[in-house]
Order: structure tokens, then sequence, then C-alpha cells
């Protein structure tokens, strides 16, 4: 008796193979901004977020890294280029270049007293700016008085009259109140400047603060 035979299944075509790392590494690579001198800190939480899912090794991630420092980059780190370390180069390359162009604590904090203002800012952008710079070190109440006293006059007649003592709420608040009063405003653009009494007092009570932040930390420690 004639027995029908099964159906043969059309032969498969092979897998295709696995990209290559140095084709990843070349994908990533368009991906990464150049890097940033004024926010070093910043440009590598980027870089890290796009390298991470790629599990790339430590070497490539480092040659990565070279490859979106310009001239004047370059000659900082020339001797960890010429000479990378057996282990670490990615860690040793970053660590160089946030000694290199991250500002000192020092010095953000002088910027935070006297080198700023508000400008064509917004309030909350200023005050995210300032935060930047303080960097946990000042508490949000003496971070207040020193954000306020950059602001216009009329801004801070409304702040003072309000309930409010979230910073970030008051910070909507400011963006608000600037926005309404900024067009009928024609010389009063940016704050009136600071006396220099009521800049030192700044600084004394930015100062103060910091040794009570350091005092508190290191009890907290002991």
């Amino acid at each position: 008796m004639y027995q029908q035979q099964p159906a043969q299944l059309p032969p498969q075509p092979p897998p295709l193979p696995a990209p290559s790392s140095e084709l990843a590494s070349v994908t990533v690579a368009s991906r990464l901004p150049d890097f940033w001198q004024d926010q070093p800190r910043l440009w590598f939480v980027q870089i890290e977020a796009i390298l991470k899912p790629q599990k790339l090794s430590d070497e490539a991630k480092f040659n990565l890294v070279v490859t979106r420092l310009g001239k004047d980059v370059i000659k900082q780190v020339s001797d960890i280029l010429l000479s990378p370390p057996e282990t670490d180069k990615f860690g040793t390359l970053k660590t160089r270049l946030l000694t290199v162009y991250e500002e000192s604590e020092n010095r953000q904090l002088q910027k935070l007293l006297s080198e700023i203002d508000l400008g064509d800012q917004k309030p909350s952008q200023l005050l995210r700016y300032m935060r930047d710079l303080a960097r946990g070190k000042i508490p949000d109440e003496t971070l207040n008085i020193m954000w306020q006293g950059h602001l216009p006059p009329s801004v801070r007649a409304v702040l003072a009259v309000t309930d409010v003592k979230d910073l970030e709420s008051l910070a909507t608040i400011a963006d608000k109140v600037l926005e309404n009063t900024r067009p009928f405003q024609v010389s009063e653009v940016t704050s009136e400047p600071m006396s220099s009494e009521y800049a030192k007092l700044q600084a004394q009570i930015a100062q103060l603060s910091i040794q009570v932040v350091e005092l508190q930390r290191s009890r907290y420690i002991s």
C-alpha cells in the first residue's frame, strides 16, 4: 500500500552573525557628544548612560572617550594617552579630565556669592544654577535668601507676602510674576546691584551655613 511521504520543509537560512564589538563601538561613537569643558561631570553622566547598555570593555570605553576630545583637551591628558595604565584606563582618564576641568568647591562658592545675576533667565533657572554651585553645602533657607537677593524688587515683594515655604514652589511663583511684570518694566530688567554690606552679609551667612553642615556631617559619621 502506498504511504504518503511527510512534506519536506524548505531549508532554513543560516543565522545572521552577531554584530562585532567593532561595529557596536562605531554605532555608539556616533551618539557621543564632544567633551564639555564647562560641564565635565554632566558630560560623563551622559556618556556612561550611553555606554552602560553596550557592556563594552574598559579599553573600548577609553578609546571612545578619546575620540570626543579636542586638541586642547588632548594636551591635558597626553601622558595617559601615550602611556595608558594596564587597568582602569577609562577611570584614569575620567579622573584626570574632572581634575583639570571641574571647578573647585571654593571657586563655585565664590561664583555663587558674587558672580551671578538673573539676566534673561527665569528665576527657576537661576535657582537651579545656584543649587548646582552650592552642591548641597548651603541649606535651602540660606539659598533662598541669596537667590531672592538677585530677583527684581517687584518679584521679591510678592514672595515676601506668600505663605509658601518650599523653594521650588517659590521659584514657580517667581517665574509667573516676572513673566507678567517684565513687559511693563523699562529699566528694571535685572536685579538691583547688591550693596557691598549686603554682599558681605551673604558671604558670612553662607560660610556659617557650610560650617554647620560640616559639623552635622562629622557628628553623624562619628
